[in-house]
């Protein structure tokens, strides 16, 4: 987990923004994209960059988990 949390916390701003919208607060893009005044494309592409990036770290520190747990375990934040 504070491994996780620490990707989190690396992520640029605007990713980082917008994950915790979407996980801790359970937005849909629609709605950041209202909050944020930006377009919901942009919310679906920064939430791409974000589970990348952190797929991506998670990853270096464990190396043998599967994509398939990894990416079900960020989604379900």
């Amino acid at each position: 987990m504070a491994i996780l949390k620490q990707a989190i916390h690396n992520l640029p701003e605007k990713c980082r923004i917008i994950f915790l919208m979407a996980r801790e607060e359970g937005l849909k893009p629609k709605q950041i994209a209202d909050i944020l005044s930006i377009k919901e494309s942009t919310v679906r592409v920064q939430m791409k960059i974000a589970i990348e990036k952190l797929v991506e770290e998670i990853k270096k520190h464990y190396p043998d988990i599967t994509l398939t747990l990894l990416l079900n375990y960020l989604l379900s934040l």
